[in-house]
């Protein structure tokens, strides 16, 4: 990793990405025995679905960091070409084994899906909406907004003395998407959307263009982080008080609006130096960070094998819950460090010469 690299937001990748699998577990196998938790848990669990609202506005903040100086006042060709092969780089090794994997395992014989999805845009048609694996509806959204970044990030920049609006915006998305829940905003689970009438802070069922929405108004409140970050450091005093309240926000339901609006200045809180930064820059914290994405794209692949694991293997059906979370925990573990030191790192290392060779 680099010599100027901030721990601490490697670490609260980790997290994220071990909050979003337990939210997983917990909708598709745990949700059998709801009566086992109590109302606030059971909300804190159920809100694991903001951790990719956390991973796209760390993901607008650090592009910003890394990217200021290349797209602040000029647009060259070459940086552009430069930027969107290393997203590549980071994205595509991993997510083409994962789709071919899982093609194999639960799609075979969908060719058609299977092309679309290679391309890793499958989430911008609506004939073609459905991800291979359960997590590529985030990463199309990703990918897409890679190639506005650069141009997004210039024109910001011209207004960076009023960072204020990008909040603005973001609320005004959030609060526009929270009402209007139709079929042409949301494509795939719009009929499960038909119950809720007038505003509902709820993000979770966002897919298609309501999901686009959604990503960009995360990552222009991470541009703003990275625009405000010196003027928000010098109120670290005030920015300490905010992790409790974001974290209490998630005992309670519909706080999803205010939960994402407070993840900017956390993330600046944490670049600091204090107990929360000293604690998501540790090993453990670290290595989930590191291999955080590998655990966000392998967890489904034990979650959607474990009824037919259990099945052969005849696990005891009291032991369950605590099989179930073994299974899914120590499988996505293992096999998430393995992808990420014979995928991930290989194939970044050697996309990065090839890189240097031809660009």
């Amino acid at each position: 990793m680099g010599a100027n690299e901030i721990k601490s937001l490697t670490g609260i990748r980790g997290l994220a990405a071990v909050y979003v699998i337990i939210f997983h577990w917990y909708v598709v196998l745990f949700h059998k025995k709801p009566q086992l938790l109590n109302h606030y848990l059971s909300v804190f669990i159920g809100h694991g679905y903001l951790s990719v609202d956390l991973f796209f506005v760390l993901s607008g903040f650090l592009l910003s960091l890394t990217s200021s100086a290349r797209f602040n006042d000029h647009l060259f060709i070459p940086d552009y070409k430069a930027f969107m092969y290393k997203r590549f780089c980071r994205i595509f090794p991993l997510y083409i084994v994962a789709t071919l994997l899982y093609f194999f395992l639960f799609h075979f014989g969908e060719f058609e899906s299977l092309i679309v999805n290679l391309t890793l845009l499958q989430g911008i048609f609506s004939f073609s909406n459905n991800s291979l694996i359960s997590p590529g509806w985030s990463l199309t959204n990703e990918w897409v907004i890679y190639f506005f970044f650069p141009v997004a990030f210039y024109l910001i920049w011209k207004i960076r003395n009023k960072a204020w609006m990008l909040i603005l915006v973001s609320i005004i998305i959030f609060i526009a998407i929270s009402i209007f829940r139709n079929n042409f905003l949301n494509w795939g689970n719009y009929y499960s959307l038909q119950k809720i009438h007038g505003f509902n802070p709820v993000i979770l069922f966002t897919r298609g263009p309501s999901s686009f929405l959604r990503t960009i108004a995360d990552y222009l409140l991470g541009i703003f982080a990275y625009l405000s970050f010196e003027r928000i450091k010098k109120r670290a005093v005030l920015l300490k008080y905010l992790a409790i309240p974001l974290f209490v926000l998630l005992f309670f339901k519909e706080t999803d609006i205010l939960i994402i609006l407070s993840m900017p200045f956390f993330i600046v809180y944490i670049t600091e130096k204090n107990m929360i930064n000293r604690f998501l820059s540790g090993k453990v914290v670290y290595f989930l960070g590191l291999i955080s994405y590998s655990l966000y794209v392998n967890h489904f692949l034990f979650i959607d094998t474990y009824d037919k694991i259990s099945k052969f293997s005849g696990f005891s059906v009291n032991n369950y819950l605590i099989i179930s979370a073994l299974y899914v925990a120590i499988g996505t573990l293992v096999f998430s460090t393995i992808t990420y030191y014979t995928i991930e790192k290989p194939a970044l290392k050697y996309l990065k010469k090839m890189g240097e060779r031809f660009m």
